[in-house]
């Protein structure tokens, strides 16, 4: 065994080291144009009062790559270019670690449509570049007053109609970040909406830098490896990392551990370290690092990072910055030397190959796409996610793990919803009201389009589209039970495009509603709608535990007028105990021990001394039993022992540990519901393909640590092949993206 591993890592090596050799065909990738666009509004006081835009800006001028070109640009009422945009190199990144140290809180006004217009200079569709910019602002559209005009309006509609289209034109992205509730959330979605952005939150100043990073990824594509614990391996191929290593105050100093025992610290660069430390971090580059396992002597943090350059590199496309709700997502991933796909199996067999998905709440699941004996004939792994619909960031980690190397990739998207969906249910008309209603006014309603389709108890089908009612600013209809009391479904498929021409496809989340509805004859259910809001706070069908327990402790709808069937109790010539006071929820927990303490109060037969059996009555009955029992047990043996090896059940192959095995179909169930529950019969029921025997990866590389946190009880999608089916191609714009 010992030289079967030793053996494949010899030729593992040096199949990669011919791999790697330059190759005169590989295509260079675009290098990036990165513009920090930066609020310095007087409302900054409040939310970043310890002014940690400083640290975010330096922190993003160090991670630029020297092939980029940046600039940073801050603005209040009037628009100041801070750091001209030029390459990066060490001049540009002390001219702008330098010209950083004077952005402030002084600006009276927001100038946002302003400050837009003067960072897009230069952009330009064939510029060379992959072109970003990042947008950092705690409030909204704000200029001074003047006499006779709505001048924030004037320039809301310049925003939209002029300087976006501009960056849409150019291909350039705008990441918006918004800090702290004051924000014009809503506009800064529309911001990234339009121009294929990505949308962001920091609740306070201390998310303000791990938001930053977020939206630098999306802008720079960094290669990475995992790193576990502080611990990192860097491979031969290595030309130089940086690592991100995040400090609380009062932490001790920071130090890189080398492989051979070297330790780095901060006052020991050279001309082969390069070492930044800022209030809250310290980013530290090695050039030709040393390949071995390295360690940082610091504080654990979740975020820490180590991004590498070199000609291996880890492929991951497919991912949009904007997600919406059912809209599907095709990822794909490969291995990359120069820009060229590593195609060979010899090496694409000894690499495991793992995506892991975060969602908005923080659960997550992982699952191992490469399989030795299904390898791709391109190189390229792909996976297909369709039912997203968490509203908020989620994260996508992918691994590359082979025998003498590590690669990661991790990358954020936000899923929006720019139009709302609201139910209410009327009980006492026997109606449900669905209401789509556009989150912001730069939604074309005269384009965009709602299509139901309604299905009933006879499993009959109806497609509607939905009627825009230009006096509720909405779409709507009614659901009643046409056809008779039962299950009815409501899909929703919906087309917006908005007033600047960007479109965007969304499947909310179903409308499922059973006919006659709960409440109906209740005088409070009758008078009060109830909204899809309030039956959102209700428990769901994840933790059918939890559940059982409030269904018994307080019982609702046509139950709860009925008479209550009392438990048996032990003694039963005991007069009723007195009316016991309405459950409340702090008591339901206690039901599982109340039915073991009820379970152990059943009668006892009790021995009587004077008027028992005789006591050899019961000697009879125990070698009576004990001979039943024993010819029984005789019997099974026996039976068993004839019974062929071919008639014994196979052995399950199960995949590696936490991990959905290569082939199985899987599926997030829209990130809604606990994880921990997924076996459960309550499950919403998927339809899935044949069932077939799974077998797991026969040589993953069991020997190598993958380095990632993984849910087990977590599924990510179902397989491409499996990920629609014949219903999902309905709807008569369907087919509008489709040639």
């Amino acid at each position: 065994m010992m030289m079967d591993r030793w053996l494949s890592g010899v030729i593992f090596a040096s199949l990669l080291s011919f791999i790697l050799s330059p190759l005169a065909s590989a295509e260079d990738a675009k290098p990036s144009d990165v513009r920090i666009l930066v609020d310095i509004s007087g409302s900054m006081k409040e939310t970043d009062p310890a002014n940690l835009r400083i640290p975010a800006v330096n922190l993003l001028v160090e991670l630029l790559p020297d092939n980029a070109q940046g600039g940073v640009w801050t603005f209040g009422q009037f628009v100041n270019m801070l750091v001209p945009l030029a390459p990066v190199d060490s001049k540009w990144r002390a001219l702008a670690k330098k010209e950083a140290t004077s952005i402030n809180s002084v600006g009276l006004f927001t100038n946002l449509t302003g400050a837009l217009e003067k960072a897009s200079w230069k952009l330009a569709a064939d510029s060379g570049f992959n072109q970003s910019l990042i947008l950092l602002t705690d409030g909204k559209i704000d200029m001074p007053a003047v006499a006779g005009k709505d001048v924030n309006a004037s320039e809301r509609i310049r925003l939209f109609k002029s300087v976006l289209p501009a960056y849409a034109a150019a291909g350039a992205k705008i990441h918006t970040v918004a800090l702290s509730d004051q924000a014009d959330k809503k506009l800064l979605q529309q911001i990234a909406l339009e121009t294929g952005g990505m949308y962001l939150e920091a609740s306070d100043s201390d998310g303000l830098l791990k938001a930053f990073l977020k939206a630098f990824d999306r802008a720079v594509p960094a290669e990475q490896v995992p790193m576990t614990d502080n611990k990192f391996t860097i491979d031969d191929s290595v030309k130089e990392f940086t690592a991100l290593i995040f400090r609380r105050p009062g932490a001790k100093e920071t130090r890189l551990i080398s492989p051979s025992g070297k330790a780095i610290a901060s006052g020991m660069a050279d001309d082969k370290v390069r070492w930044h430390q800022d209030v809250n971090f310290d980013l530290i580059t090695v050039s030709e690092p040393e390949a071995g396992e390295w360690q940082a002597d610091a504080d654990l943090d979740p975020d820490n990072r180590v991004q590498i350059l070199s000609d291996l590199s880890l492929s991951v496309t497919g991912l949009p910055n904007s997600l919406f709700s059912g809209n599907p997502i095709e990822l794909e991933m490969a291995l990359k030397n120069s820009g060229d796909t590593v195609a060979e199996k010899a090496i694409l067999s000894l690499t495991d190959f793992t995506l892991k998905v975060t969602a908005p709440d923080g659960r997550s699941g992982s699952k191992l796409l490469s399989d030795p004996e299904n390898l791709p004939e391109d190189g390229v792994f792909k996976e297909s996610l369709t039912r997203l619909s968490q509203i908020g960031e989620y994260q996508f980690e992918v691994t590359a793990v082979g025998r003498t190397f590590q690669r990661r990739q991790l990358l954020t998207a936000s899923l929006m919803e720019p139009l709302a969906v609201t139910v209410t249910d009327f009980p006492q008309e026997e109606r449900v009201h669905i209401r789509v209603s556009a989150e912001s006014d730069n939604v074309d309603t005269g384009l965009s389009r709602v299509i139901a389709k309604i299905t009933s108890p006879d499993a009959s089908s109806l497609i509607n589209t939905m009627t825009f009612d230009p006096a509720a600013n909405a779409w709507q209809m009614d659901l009643t039970p046409d056809k008779g009391p039962g299950h009815y479904e409501v899909v929703l498929n919906i087309r917006g495009v908005t007033s600047s021409g960007a479109t965007f496809r969304s499947k909310p989340d179903d409308v499922i509603r059973d006919f006659p509805l709960l409440g109906a004859g209740h005088d409070t259910a009758a008078s009060e709608p109830v909204s899809s809001e309030e039956k959102a706070a209700e428990p769901q069908g994840g933790q059918p535990d939890k559940i059982d327990e409030a269904q018994v402790s307080e019982p609702s709808g046509p139950e709860a007028n009925q008479p209550r069937v009392e438990e048996p109790k032990a003694e039963p010539d005991e007069p009723p105990a007195e009316p016991a006071e309405p459950p409340r929820a702090e008591i339901a927990p206690d039901l599982a021990k109340r039915f073991a303490e009820q379970a152990g109060e059943e009668p006892v037969v009790e021995e009587v001394a004077d008027d028992g059996l005789p006591w050899w009555v019961y000697v009879l009955l125990a070698v009576g039993n004990l001979a039943l029992f024993g010819g029984a047990g005789a019997w099974w043996f026996l039976k068993k022992r004839k019974a062929k090896p071919a008639d014994m059940p196979a052995p399950v192959s199960s995949g590696a540990p936490g991990l959905a095995s290569v082939g199985e179909a899987l599926t997030d169930e829209d990130f809604s519901g606990d994880f921990d529950s997924f076996s459960d019969a309550a499950e919403e029921d998927i339809p899935m393909p044949e069932e077939r025997p799974v077998q797991s990866p026969s040589s993953m590389g069991s020997d190598t640590n993958i380095n990632v946190s993984l849910d087990d009880d977590f599924a990510i999608d179902p397989d491409p092949e499996d990920a629609t089916g014949p219903d999902d191609d309905w709807g008569e714009f369907d087919t509008d993206d489709k040639k």
